[in-house]
């Protein structure tokens, strides 16, 4: 995303290092939901335990359950067999992301529509949001704009302005799109994955958007909003997909 300009009110200097620490672990998720990781990365992933990857502080039950699946799935990744490994995640990755296979979807408008369309109104609000702080998905044909890896952006680029009206900007948008409907996919990716490190990766993805949502109120003071569509919890139910429950999932 392409940054222009930006509203001005400084954060204080221990609200900034916390949310520059929730920007960064929102970097690194953009990174993992945006294409499948190659060998190269898998490895360096490897080398550092998933409990260390975030700054933010993770202890709830979807990061206990996350952790656990990505210790796991990486004591089986070695050097030899990384190459195999990664081929099996791009599939795992198209399944999820790309083809439908799985009867979930990456983007707002699938969730909050009642024919769960792309491109839909979802999305166009969540375009005016971005304009509002000079930003624009870079090639919305082939990505829509409410598509989960720019709403990421969106938000990790709010956590990194140092300002107030930024991070209260930040808090209002999840509760009025991303976290309307992200324990839905994320949900779905943790029930629905063929493999652990994308079971893991839902379910961590909605730790880190759930603690940095907890850390925006807490810096604000501006408490969260209850934003439900209507069509969300049809959408939910239609897809099968309520919200995951550690222990109730597939085991792997």
């Amino acid at each position: 995303m392409d940054q222009t300009k930006a509203p001005q009110e400084q954060l204080s200097e221990g609200a900034a290092e916390t949310s520059l620490a929730a920007s960064a672990d929102l970097a690194l998720l953009c990174r993992l939901h945006d294409r499948e990781p190659t060998p190269e990365l898998l490895l360096k992933l490897k080398a550092t335990a998933p409990d260390q990857w975030f700054g933010l502080n993770l202890d709830g039950p979807d990061a206990q359950a996350g952790f656990s699946l990505l210790d796991d799935f990486f004591a089986t990744v070695t050097p030899d067999n990384v190459e195999a490994v990664t081929e099996d995640l791009a599939v795992n990755y198209a399944d999820l992301y790309l083809t439908f296979t799985q009867r979930i979807a990456p983007n707002e408008s699938h969730w909050l529509t009642e024919d769960h369309l792309e491109r839909q109104q979802p999305m166009f609000e969540v375009r005016e949001w971005y304009e509002h702080y000079g930003l624009k998905a870079s090639d919305w044909r082939n990505r829509a704009d409410d598509h989960l890896v720019h709403q990421l952006e969106f938000v990790a680029a709010l956590l990194r302005h140092n300002q107030v009206t930024a991070l209260i900007d930040a808090g209002k948008f999840m509760d009025r799109h991303l976290l309307v409907w992200s324990r839905m996919f994320l949900g779905g990716m943790a029930q629905k994955s063929e493999s652990p490190f994308y079971a893991a990766l839902g379910l961590l993805t909605e730790a880190v958007l759930q603690a940095t949502r907890d850390f925006i109120a807490a810096a604000t003071g501006a408490p969260r909003e209850t934003f439900v569509p209507k069509l969300a919890a049809q959408a939910a139910e239609d897809d099968g997909c309520a919200p995951y429950v550690p222990g109730t999932g597939p085991g792997w």
